[in-house]
């Protein structure tokens, strides 16, 4: 068992906050670009909209679903909701409108603020009126989504007391002041976002928000030096393709703070890490969003193990057990299944109007224990820390989003002329990436593809498929599962090979071949000329994590620099051919190989040999 003494009650998360912006009154709560706003303006914006609100009809524990992007607009609608007595629903706005209804649906939401310069309040069919039973709970504070084993997203209800828990702990326990500033960078659809966004607000801190949609891995390094940024939350998979898109990025000195979560830590990325951001204590956080948040941290060392990190120790007031398939405890060392006794979980998971508990109760000696089988495996090490080591199921995490292969798997099922699929993960160059086997009648890929694109969030739909006239099966009538990873490991090395060859060939490449192969690299696809190529980037598998590398990729290869949103502009083949082409062609290509500008810091090249050698 792991221990720490429990805290004493929490608040309301809008009782902080309105704490915050009595004593931070003329501080600067929220910075994007121009725009400055102090937190008695985050006050005042939030109270108007909360009476607009009330005057619509929202009474206390009806649900909205605030429509946006990450900006402070949403920031303020979510107070506002809070302040009204409404429970939040965070909707990205460039969810497909398929899988937003479906959100809307679910939650039973009883209104939509669309947020943009004035944020509109829309009533849906049947919203004034008296909130569902479920909701009339004043600790209900959100609904978040997370992806489900069963075929559909599964809505988590989040806890005030839970929200404020952790925000409070983290803000003492890692001294979040006025004087800091912290990078908002986190997709508004998951519960994370509550941690990222008010974690600094409750210490006083500056949020600062890129005031472009789409940043870049390049042009995020240059926002946060140039906001001086002392704090900010980042995935692992998308912290390594920040650094690989700046080889020979100059050190950023003054970002105390990176909290790391929703996928393994390695070393070798902290220490990488470290050479880019010299002094910057790296905390790794583990929790499941049943849980709240984080529920462990740990300190990780400048001089990390090699490997992944273990997790830490928990949060105060909160435990965990690691037991066995009889649900005994594991000696320390032993792996088993992560249970988690939080201080404030969840509410549990909003289903058909009711909410169903995923918790359980465990007994350990005399003790019973209200409990979340987190289907995580992991050990207890001698010092005490726990370390995660696998999963028991089919979850999976790309790019920090948990994702169930089976609401894949159903989704690509419900396709037209589709029989049977089979969905895994497979390593990318941007991390995990996932891949299909499909049997469909008539196979056609973009049938398919605009099929996934309207149910499923772009992580979420395979980077790669395999279509074969029938999956095979074992004699007992089950999926050959690892024939069927052998088809998409042979797909996989096929492509390696194909790219191979075409990057040795001796002839002069055109700007389609090579941007070809940083196609097939980054989405498992070959992104061929004619007939067979996919419409767009997107429809060849490409998400908005992996676009991201595109960009930084295409920068490198023809030596070019350009904003990331141009990508979301051309997203076919052709059309950033003809984009990079223009740029080589008006002389905006920089020489990647040469630099005759004045020496600058040590690059992350120098930095990692220099660390080399010290070991020697």
């Amino acid at each position: 068992m792991i221990d720490r003494d429990a805290s004493g009650d929490a608040e309301s998360v809008d009782k902080l906050i309105q704490r915050a912006c009595a004593e931070f009154s003329e501080a600067v709560a929220i910075e994007s670009g121009t725009e400055r706003i102090t937190y008695t303006a985050l006050l005042v914006r939030a109270e108007e909209l909360a009476s607009r609100l009330r005057g619509s009809g929202l009474k206390r524990g009806g649900i909205v679903a605030i429509v946006g992007c990450r900006s402070a607009a949403v920031i303020v609608a979510v107070f506002a909701v809070w302040l009204a007595g409404g429970i939040v629903l965070l909707i990205d706005e460039t969810l497909p409108e398929t899988r937003r209804e479906l959100m809307l649906d679910s939650a039973a939401a009883s209104f939509v603020v669309q947020c943009g310069a004035t944020s509109r309040i829309r009533t849906r069919a049947g919203g004034v009126g008296a909130p569902a039973a479920w909701s009339s709970n004043a600790d209900h504070a959100y609904v978040a989504f997370t992806s489900g084993s069963t075929g559909a997203p599964k809505a988590i209800v989040g806890s005030h007391r839970g929200l404020a828990h952790f925000l409070k702990w983290q803000v003492e326990e890692f001294a979040i002041g006025v004087e800091d500033r912290f990078a908002h960078l986190t997709n508004i659809s998951f519960d994370v976002w509550f941690r990222d966004a008010l974690s600094p607000l409750l210490g006083g801190a500056t949020l600062c928000i890129p005031i472009e949609t789409h940043l870049g891995a390049d042009n995020v390094l240059d926002f946060i030096r140039g906001n001086a940024i002392s704090g900010l939350h980042v995935v692992p998979s998308i912290a390594e393709m920040w650094l690989a898109a700046a080889d020979d990025v100059q050190q950023i000195v003054g970002l105390g703070r990176a909290f790391f979560a929703g996928e393994p830590l390695d070393g070798s990325l902290v220490s990488r890490w470290n050479d880019v951001f010299p002094g910057c204590q790296v905390v790794n956080l583990y929790g499941p969003s049943e849980t709240t948040l984080a529920q462990y941290h740990l300190r990780v060392p400048s001089a990390p193990a090699p490997g992944i990190q273990s997790v830490g120790h928990a949060i105060p007031g909160s435990r965990s057990f690691v037991l066995d398939e009889n649900q005994a405890e594991c000696p320390p060392g032993v792996v088993g299944e992560v249970y988690i006794n939080a201080a404030w979980p969840s509410h549990g998971y909003l289903v058909k109007g009711r909410i169903v508990s995923p918790f359980v109760r465990i007994e350990i000696g005399d003790d019973s224990h209200h409990c979340y089988p987190t289907g995580d495996l992991g050990r207890v090490l001698p010092d005490g820390a726990l370390e995660i080591s696998g999963r028991r199921d089919d979850q999976v995490k790309i790019g920090g989003v948990r994702i169930e292969l089976q609401e894949v798997r159903s989704v690509v099922r419900s396709a037209p002329r589709v029989r049977d699929a089979f969905i895994c993960a497979v390593p990318g160059l941007t991390g995990k990436i996932l891949a299909g086997v499909v049997q469909m009648d008539d196979p056609d890929e973009s049938v398919l593809r605009n099929h996934l694109r309207s149910h499923l969030m772009g992580m979420m739909i395979p980077a790669m498929i395999v279509f074969v006239p029938e999956l095979p099966m074992l004699s007992n009538g089950k999926l050959d599962r690892q024939r069927l990873a052998d088809m998409v490991s042979d797909r996989l090395a096929e492509q390696a090979r194909s790219a191979t060859a075409r990057k040795t060939s001796e002839s002069r490449r055109t700007v389609p071949e090579r941007l070809e192969d940083i196609w097939a690299e980054l989405v498992g696809t070959d992104a061929l000329t004619g007939g067979n190529a996919p419409l767009t980037f997107f429809e060849a598998g490409g998400t908005s994590l992996t676009i991201v590398g595109l960009h930084a990729k295409i920068q490198r290869e023809f030596g070019i620099q350009f904003p990331l949103v141009r990508l979301f502009e051309k997203v076919t083949l052709h059309a950033q051919c003809h984009l990079i082409e223009q740029l080589m062609g008006r002389g905006e290509a920089t020489d990647a190989g040469r630099d005759t500008a004045a020496p600058r810091a040590p690059g992350r090249r120098q930095l990692v040999a220099a660390r080399q050698a010290r070991r020697i």
